[in-house]
C-alpha cells in the first residue's frame, strides 16, 4: 500500500513540475505532432521565409519549441533576408544571444551563433564584421581544439581579407586552409573542405580569375562523388551533419552542394572572357551544361540559388530567363531596395534593355542604378535603416526582460518539486533499506536452518535394492544426465516400472523418481554452493542436471530462497 501510495504522490509531483502556470513552461510534444516545428520552419524559409515566420509565431504561440530557439530560428530566417532591415535584425539578436546563459557555457551554441554573424556580414558586404566575427571563432574553435571547425573558419578570414584587398595574404589563407582539409575519412572534414573551396571560388570570383574557378568546382564534385560511392569510409563525427537517423539529409546536402559547384561551374564558362583558342564553344556549351544541372536540382529552385544564378543567365544571354528571376528577388525585397542586390538588378535591366534595343528604358535604369550606387554609399541614407534597427533592438530587450521573468519563475517552481523530490527520495531509501535488511534476517535465518539439516539419503536397511539404486545415481552421478528417465533405471536393474515406484513409495517418503532425483540434484547444488565459491549459479545448475532456471524455481521451492540469496547469506 505504501508503494502505491508513494508512485501516486510521485507522479502528482511530476505533472505540477511540467506547470507553471500561464507561459513560462510550456508542453514540447514528438516531432510528429505538429507542423510548427524547429525541422519544418527550416525547410520552409529556404523557398517561403514569410511563411516561415508565420510557423515560427505558430510555434511559439502553442509552446512547441522554447523562447531562446524561437530566436535564433528567427535571427536564421533573418540572416538569409534579401532585407537590409532584416538583416540588421539578425545582427542584434544574434548579439543578444551570445549573452544568453544558455549560450555562454556552451562552445556549440556560441559557435553556431557566430556562423550566422559571419553569414550575416558576407551577405551585407561588410567586411570589417566578417573579420570580426570570423577572427572571434576561428580563437573558440582553437580553444576547443576542434580543428577542423577552425581551419573551415580561416577559410572564411581568407575570403575577407581578399575582399579587403589582402589578395596575397588572402588566398594563402584559403590555399592553407583547403590543404589542411583535403583528406577523406570524415564527414566533417569533407564538408569543411567544400566550403573552403567555395570560400576560395567567391574570392576567384571578385577577383574575376574565373578561369582558376573551374578546378575548384570540378575538385568540389570529384569529393562528393567520393563519400557517396564511399559512405561507410566517411565517420560521422560532426554536430552540423548527423545522418545516422535520417539519411534524406544526406541527400539533400549532396543535391546543394553539388548544385552549388554546378551554379560556380556555370558562372565560371559564361564569364572567361578569353577562353583557349578554339575552346569558345565547348565553354559555352558547358556553361548550359552546368546550369541546367542547377535549374533541376533541388537547391536550385530556392531564392538564395536564383539570386546566385542570375548573373550568368545574363553573361549567357539568357536575357528573359534573369528577368524572371530578378522579378522574383524584387517581390521578396518587399520595397527594401536600398541595398547592393538591388542596384545589380537595376544595372542587369540596364543591359537588358539596351542589348534589346530600348535605349529609352536602358537609360532610366542606368540612371536609377547611378543613383542608388551613390545612395547605398552615402551614411545619410542608411540612417532610415539603423532607426528601424533601433527601434527592433527596443523591442528586443523588453522581450529579453519577459523571458528572463519566465525563467526566473520556472527555476523557481523547479526548485520547490526538486526539493520535494529529494526528500520522498531519502524517505523511499530508508524505506527501501529498511525492507531489504528484514529479507536479508530471514534469508539468514533460513541458512542457518538448512545448515542444521541432514542431507543423508533416505535409506532402509531392510532393502538393499533401494540402497544399490540411490548408490548408483549418487556415486556414478547418474543425476547429472538431464535426460535421465524412470526406464534407465528399471532396465539397468531388471525391475519394472511398477516395482520401482513401490520402492520409492516405501523407502523415499513417498516420492515419485522424478521428485527424488530432484531432490538429490539439489543437495548436491548446497554442497556446491557452500563449498565452491568459484562456481557460478549457472555452473552448478549444468553440473547437477538443471538448467539455471529450473535450479531457481526447485531450490526455493525447497528451502524458501533462491540459490544467489542463500550464497549470499552464508
Amino acid at each position: 500500500m505504501r508503494h502505491y501510495v508513494f508512485l501516486i504522490i510521485l507522479c502528482i509531483l511530476l505533472t505540477l513540475t511540467g506547470c507553471g502556470g500561464g507561459n513560462s513552461v510550456r508542453h514540447i510534444p514528438h516531432l510528429g505532432d505538429t507542423p510548427y516545428q524547429q525541422d519544418s520552419i527550416l525547410v520552409v524559409y529556404a523557398t517561403n521565409p514569410k511563411r516561415a515566420l508565420r510557423l515560427l509565431d505558430s510555434a511559439l504561440l502553442l509552446g512547441n519549441i522554447s523562447d531562446y530557439r524561437g530566436q535564433f530560428i528567427r535571427a536564421k530566417i533573418y540572416s538569409k533576408s534579401l532585407m537590409e532591415q532584416q538583416q540588421d535584425s539578425a545582427i542584434l539578436i544574434c548579439k543578444a544571444l551570445l549573452n544568453h546563459d544558455s549560450v555562454r557555457n556552451e562552445p556549440t551554441e556560441q559557435a553556431n551563433i557566430l556562423d550566422m554573424l559571419i553569414a550575416t556580414a558576407r551577405a551585407k558586404y561588410d567586411n570589417e564584421a566578417y573579420l570580426r566575427w570570423a577572427t572571434q571563432k576561428a580563437e573558440l574553435c582553437q580553444q576547443q581544439g576542434e580543428e577542423t571547425e577552425r581551419w573551415r573558419t580561416e577559410a572564411d578570414i581568407g575570403l575577407v581579407m581578399t575582399n579587403l584587398g589582402q589578395e596575397d595574404e588572402g588566398l594563402a589563407k584559403l590555399d592553407e586552409a583547403i590543404s589542411h582539409l583535403d583528406s577523406p575519412g570524415s564527414i566533417d572534414r569533407m564538408d569543411a573542405f567544400v566550403v573552403a573551396c567555395k570560400r576560395k571560388i567567391n574570392a576567384l570570383n571578385g577577383l574575376q580569375r574565373y578561369n582558376e574557378v573551374i578546378p575548384l568546382g570540378q575538385r568540389i564534385l570529384d569529393r562528393l562523388d567520393h563519400f557517396e560511392s564511399h559512405i561507410k569510409d566517411y565517420a560521422e563525427d560532426s554536430y552540423r551533419l548527423s545522418w545516422s537517423e535520417r539519411p534524406s539529409d544526406r541527400d539533400r546536402y549532396l543535391d546543394f552542394s553539388r548544385a552549388q559547384a554546378w551554379g560556380f561551374m556555370a558562372t565560371a564558362y559564361s564569364h572567361t572572357k578569353n577562353p583557349p583558342k578554339g575552346e569558345e564553344s565547348r565553354y559555352l556549351s558547358l556553361a548550359k551544361k552546368y546550369l541546367s544541372l542547377f535549374d533541376n536540382s533541388g537547391y536550385g529552385k530556392t531564392f538564395s540559388a536564383r539570386r546566385m544564378i542570375a548573373p550568368s543567365q545574363m553573361a549567357l544571354g539568357m536575357y528573359d530567363e534573369a528577368l524572371v528571376t530578378y522579378d522574383e528577388l524584387e517581390r521578396r525585397m518587399a520595397g527594401d531596395t536600398l541595398n547592393e542586390d538591388y542596384a545589380i538588378i537595376l544595372r542587369s535591366r540596364a543591359i537588358v534593355a539596351r542589348d534589346k534595343g530600348n535605349f529609352a528604358e536602358a537609360l532610366g535604369y542606368q540612371t536609377r542604378y547611378a543613383n542608388l550606387s551613390k545612395a547605398v554609399s552615402d551614411s545619410l541614407h542608411r540612417s532610415e535603416a539603423h532607426d528601424y534597427a533601433a527601434r527592433y533592438h527596443a523591442q528586443e530587450q523588453q522581450l529579453e526582460i519577459q523571458e528572463k521573468q519566465a525563467e526566473a519563475e520556472r527555476s523557481h517552481i523547479i526548485s520547490i518539486a526538486a526539493t520535494v523530490l529529494a526528500v520522498l527520495a531519502i524517505a523511499f531509501a530508508l524505506y527501501f533499506f529498511r525492507q531489504r535488511r528484514i529479507v536479508s534476517e530471514k534469508n539468514r535465518a533460513l541458512v542457518r536452518m538448512i545448515n542444521g539439516t541432514s542431507f543423508e539419503p533416505v535409506k532402509n536397511d531392510n532393502s538393499d535394492l533401494f540402497n544399490d539404486i540411490d548408490t548408483a545415481i549418487r556415486n556414478e552421478q547418474l543425476y547429472k544426465n538431464v535426460n535421465l528417465q524412470r526406464q534407465d533405471i528399471c532396465d539397468r536393474f531388471g525391475i519394472s516400472r511398477h516395482a520401482l515406484n513401490d520402492i520409492l513409495s516405501r523407502h523415499a517418503q513417498g516420492l515419485s523418481f522424478p521428485q527424488y532425483v530432484n531432490n538429490i540434484r539439489l543437495e548436491e547444488a548446497l554442497q556446491l554452493l557452500r563449498n565452491d565459491p568459484t562456481k557460478t549459479v549457472s555452473d552448478i545448475a549444468s553440473e547437477v542436471g538443471f538448467t539455471p532456471a529450473n535450479l531457481r524455481e526447485q531450490f526455493k521451492r525447497k528451502y524458501g530462497m533462491t540459490p544467489l540469496e542463500f550464497r549470499q547469506n552464508q
